[in-house]
């Protein structure tokens, strides 16, 4: 419980003004049928979605749930009767059955994530091979929500990663707008999305938005020191982690050492015109697309924060990792790279990041992207 509570407290009070909204909203009683919570990874969405459904059935509710009372432990646990919980999930192996979303091979991992979840309100749950949310969760929704339950307490639908919802031919996302026309009664939708722009304009329509801004530094900085991490290595933690508690949380699964020489190995590697650096980096990275998105993804936000921080160095603005072992790089980079076109450089690794999404054929979006880099650091 101690752990909940911490976590409880930084997400609480350090996103004050969209709690202090919420709570107002919960003071009301005037509940909208749906919610869409939107801002960037890691600022705590489906956190406060979680605790912003407690607090609305909670026995005793004060400026957030009791943590006590029988609702706000069922809660807690995520096992709460008044409670569903929609996430990307996998495709079954037999495609043509309708019976249930998810097989028995996948029924224990999904289980794992969920307890996780509930032990750490910002784990993000991640099913191996999810990349949408399926029609048959949306079915199996709209068949439990019409059965009779208690009147009391408010039945809360949280669907996570909810632009996924429009993936493939948006099926689940038709789906869920169906629900949302004609919403049952006493239920409401939260949907939690880091990419707003995906959500169908149809299902926007028809939802509450509440925006949440990137976490502040210093949030980080109180949540590594909670975390019991090495004082002298928060700076360093922090500024990689660039507000995103995900990122910080992946981080600090790392040594420090590791992460040192896996960005200045990742810069080396831009900067060099070696053919067979570039041949290796192609087809690990290629492989990495495929294989584990969310590690390409990760390398690839580590290279767009040195440069960003690069530029900051340059331009005399303070930031966190000048006070970090990669100041030494980041001052050889402007000495030798004095006209460096550090918007492109950011934007063509924001694009190469993207075009994976769009199932781009890696290894030439990859030779695209040295060629770009080498073009914009040598401008």
């Amino acid at each position: 419980m101690a752990t909940q509570k911490i976590e409880t407290f930084i997400t609480a009070e350090l996103q004050d003004r969209v709690w202090e909204s919420l709570h107002k909203r919960s003071l009301s009683k005037n509940i909208a049928n749906a919610y869409i919570f939107s801002g960037p990874s890691g600022s705590g969405k489906e956190h406060l979605a979680i605790e912003f459904s407690k607090l609305l059935n909670c026995e005793k509710p004060e400026k957030m749930g009791c943590n006590n009372c029988p609702s706000c432990r069922r809660f807690l646990k995520l096992q709460h009767e008044k409670l569903k919980l929609i996430f990307p999930l996998p495709t079954p192996a037999n495609k043509s059955s309708s019976r249930s979303t998810i097989d028995n091979k996948n029924l224990e991992l999904v289980t794992q994530e969920i307890s996780k979840k509930s032990v750490n309100p910002f784990h993000k749950i991640k099913i191996p091979g999810a990349t949408r949310i399926l029609i048959n969760s949306i079915r199996e929704l709209r068949k439990s929500l019409y059965l009779k339950s208690e009147n009391s307490g408010r039945g809360i639908v949280l669907i996570f990663d909810a632009h996924l919802l429009s993936m493939g031919q948006g099926e689940a996302g038709n789906a869920l707008l169906k629900l949302l026309e004609e919403p049952p009664n006493n239920i409401s939708f939260i949907l939690v999305t880091d990419q707003i722009n995906l959500i169908l304009t149809t299902i926007l329509s028809r939802c509450q938005c509440i925006t949440f801004p990137k976490l502040n530094n210093k949030v980080i900085e109180d949540w590594l020191y909670m975390k019991k991490i090495n004082e002298n290595d928060i700076p360093f933690f922090t500024g990689l982690s660039n507000g995103n508690v995900h990122q910080a949380e992946f981080l600090i699964s790392h040594k420090k050492e590791e992460l040192l020489i896996l960005v200045n190995t990742l810069v080396g590697v831009l900067i060099a015109k070696n053919s067979e650096k570039w041949r290796k980096f192609i087809q690990t990275y290629s492989k990495l697309a495929k294989d584990d998105f969310i590690l390409f993804s990760f390398h690839l936000m580590l290279l767009k924060i040195w440069f960003q921080s690069t530029n900051r160095l340059k331009n005399n603005i303070n930031h966190l990792l000048h006070n970090t072992q990669l100041k030494s790089g980041m001052e050889r980079f402007i000495s030798i790279y004095k006209e460096a076109d550090y918007s492109a450089i950011i934007s063509e690794v924001e694009e190469l990041n993207n075009s994976v999404k769009i199932n781009l054929f890696m290894p030439l979006a990859l030779t695209t992207f040295l060629l770009k880099i080498q073009k914009n650091i040598n401008n």
